[in-house]
């Protein structure tokens, strides 16, 4: 038992984002203990807010990154900070220097994350400001007190990555294997699956891709932030790191490649222990990556499970049984044999992981990870000036959403008014779903925390108290931020009761406007992303699925270009497979997206679950012969058929993209049926991949000319 509760407790330790709000915890907790022996109650909760924006601002990096970013990020908030305050008491000139600075805080946000970040937390120190402007004992006082709580937090981040380099990697390599893990479970449901099934199961997988690309991008910005020194590069720690992101893109692809139409695989065996038997490796497998990303996670050796080597063993053997008294066609055979033996080489990539958790069986030298190529900084920022940016709109957006928000507080002569340009701060996102997600998730947490904030202010009513529950709300708020935005919002709505009341002692008098002011901010921002240049998903369909089809063409071409080769996971492959597989992430993003619009919005709807399904199941099929492509034998015409296949997925990409439909270049020369299982193979795969390359060439055709006819009656949503 006492093994448990220490697993427990190492896990609760290790999870990221109880470890970014235990900086958080820390910082405050030295405040508070300042506040207890100062007294000064008003500059602790500025120093408290200080920290919050701080950490919200907050960007993984290396050390020397790291310093850099808190240069930025300090200058930033003195600057924003200083603006609101010199301005305060001239509400014209206020109202035009909030839309200018907010304008081009969000555009300087389009340079990248890490800039993109700072800006979000300049505009928040910037509403900070504003709510104690009016008591402000000097021009300097607020601005000083909020960068001075930024610095403390970012010192004691600092000294947090350097006796922890590589805790925030553990933890992003570990999300990726979790990901991979759910993968694979959901794909073991296709053992046995229906025509009906199948598509909703390729749906879901194309659903969990998303978190699966997301998590694998969020691990190699982390490499690349520490792999830019030589002498990062000799780190055994991180070269073992390295190792374990290459190993999962590998397995990626072969979790994601499929070797025949599963929906068919039932009728086609005619034998359940076989399906069973594939559904329990998988489920298996699925199981092992979770325990690899536990062991990377909480820094443990991994122990591979030895039993799945006896469970590919069985299902070998059934197989073979199985077509002795069947005699399979070896059309179905050999992809099985395939199947199983993808699952069997994934088996022994999770297995090698035990070596690369220890530095000394590292192999050297390390792979080339690729890197954004830089770009001059006008440029980028001359590329988001029009309305086709989304980034533009957003900029235009938030300024007009703020500048009202502060016309409505000055009309009405709202005290405690700031908090609806706060609301619009936080709620306001560049896109509608993600605007209606926020809208409702800040309005549920905000009505929770002032429900618990009302018998904590009873109970509470010390300062002592009150300060401890300040410190616990400020740690739960980020604990949740990244995951439960809900009950962040329920957190810090019990922060700012408290705040206020240590202030101005009138936490229960803010209860009302609270609510009120946060209600008004919520209809403010659905406004604008509902009336404003709305991004309506339907008319983004067309150029990402173009965007997915030309990256799979491109994929399929380097997978064809390395067949019989040796197995070399070169930085070009790697970029193309990484490419279709965000193409994916992307359209798949689109549906779920569209699934929130109103729905005289949800246009194309079937339409987008047929291309999301069907374009992630071309990618499976890309995916198998990627897994193998060092096995497969080249086959009579590759070369003509591999033409055919990338110009009708480049035709139907260029359709969708507005140009004009080509002359038809008629059907796929078949591959013709060769002699080994492996050009056997390799033909079945191929024609998969025709079959679906021509469906998705007419739905493209089909989505081309809805596109073209948007005024004409669409297909009822579904």
């Amino acid at each position: 038992m006492p093994v448990e509760y220490s697993g427990l407790l190492r896990r609760l330790l290790t999870d990221s984002h109880v470890y970014f709000a235990l900086k958080v915890l820390i910082a405050m907790v030295g405040l508070l203990a300042t506040a207890l022996g100062t007294g000064d109650i008003q500059l602790t909760v500025l120093l408290s807010l200080g920290v919050v924006a701080g950490a919200i601002a907050e960007t993984d990096d290396s050390l020397w990154g790291r310093v850099k970013n808190l240069a930025m990020t300090l200058v930033c908030f003195l600057f924003a900070s200083l603006c609101v305050q010199y301005l305060f008491p001239t509400p014209w000139l206020f109202a035009l220097g909030l839309a200018s600075s907010t304008f081009l805080f969000v555009m300087v946000g389009a340079l990248g994350q890490r800039y993109a970040t700072i800006s979000f937390g300049s505009l928040l120190v910037a509403i900070y400001t504003m709510l104690g402007a009016a008591k402000a004992p000097d021009l300097f006082y607020q601005p000083l007190a909020l960068g001075a709580g930024a610095l403390w937090y970012g010192l004691v981040s600092l000294l947090w990555l350097w006796l922890l380099p590589y805790k925030t990697l553990h933890e992003q390599l570990a999300q990726s294997y979790f990901a991979l893990s759910r993968y694979l479970e959901e794909k073991s449901r296709f053992f046995p699956a229906d025509e009906h099934g199948a598509q909703a199961i390729r749906h879901n997988l194309a659903q969990l891709n998303i978190n699966l690309v997301g998590s694998l991008n969020l691990a190699k910005t982390a490499l690349n932030a520490r792999l830019h020194s030589q002498r990062a590069q000799a780190a055994p720690e991180l070269a073992g790191l390295l190792r374990l992101y290459l190993l999962a893109l590998e397995i990626q692809e072969r979790a994601t490649s499929s070797h025949y139409p599963y929906s068919r695989l039932e009728a086609d065996l005619k034998q359940g222990r076989v399906i069973a038997g594939f559904q329990e490796v998988l489920q298996q497998l699925a199981q092992a990556c979770r325990q690899l990303g536990y062991a990377i996670l909480v820094h443990e050796p991994y122990h591979h499970p030895k039993r799945i080597r006896w469970a590919l063993e069985a299902l070998e053997d059934q197989l073979e049984f199985t077509h002795l008294k069947q005699h399979y066609p070896q059309s179905l055979l050999t992809p099985m044999k395939f199947l199983r033996r993808n699952l069997a080489s994934i088996n022994g990539l999770l297995a090698s992981a035990e070596e690369l958790q220890n530095p000394a069986t590292v192999p050297m030298p390390l792979p080339p990870l690729a890197r954004p190529a830089p770009r001059p900084l006008l440029a980028l920022l001359r590329q988001h000036l029009s309305l086709d940016s989304m980034v533009f709109r957003h900029a235009l957006r938030l300024s007009l959403g703020l500048v009202v928000g502060y016309g409505i507080l000055q009309t009405f002569e709202l005290d405690k008014g700031y908090w609806i340009l706060l609301t619009v701060l936080f709620v306001c996102q560049p896109s509608y779903s993600a605007t209606r997600r926020r809208l409702m998730q800040r309005m549920l947490g905000t009505f929770i925390g002032l429900l618990i904030g009302v018998p904590v202010l009873w109970l509470l009513p010390s300062l002592h108290g009150q300060l401890v529950v300040m410190g616990l709300a400020a740690f739960l708020f980020f604990t949740q931020v990244r995951s439960n935005y809900s009950a962040a919002v329920c957190f810090i709505t019990l922060y700012v009761l408290m705040a206020f009341n240590l202030l101005d002692g009138i936490g229960f008098a803010i209860l009302g406007p609270r609510l009120l002011d946060t209600l008004l901010g919520c209809l403010l921002s659905y406004a604008l992303v509902a009336w404003l240049w709305p991004d309506w998903q339907y008319k983004r369909l067309p150029q990402l699925i173009a965007n997915s089809l030309s990256a799979n063409a491109r994929y399929l071409s380097a997978v064809l270009a390395s067949l019989h080769l040796r197995r070399d996971e070169s930085l070009a492959y790697r970029i193309a497979r990484k490419e279709a597989h965000l193409a994916d992430s992307e359209l798949a993003m689109a549906w779920q997206s569209m699934l929130v619009e109103p729905s005289k919005r949800r246009r194309f709807l079937d339409l987008c679950f047929t291309l999301t399904w069907r374009n992630h199941a071309l990618l499976s099929y890309i995916s198998a012969l990627g897994a193998h492509r060092d096995q497969l034998e080249p086959i009579t015409g590759l070369a003509q058929i591999s033409r055919h296949l990338s110009h009708t997925l480049t035709q139907a990409a260029g359709q969708l993209a507005g140009e004009a439909p080509q002359e038809e270049q008629g059907p796929c020369p078949l591959p013709a049926p060769d002699s080994t299982e492996e050009q056997l193979m390799l033909s079945q795969q191929l024609t998969l991949i025709s079959q679906l390359a021509d469906e998705l060439l007419a739905l493209a055709n089909q989505s081309r000319l809805l596109t073209a006819t948007q005024g004409a009656t669409m297909p009822t949503p579904s």
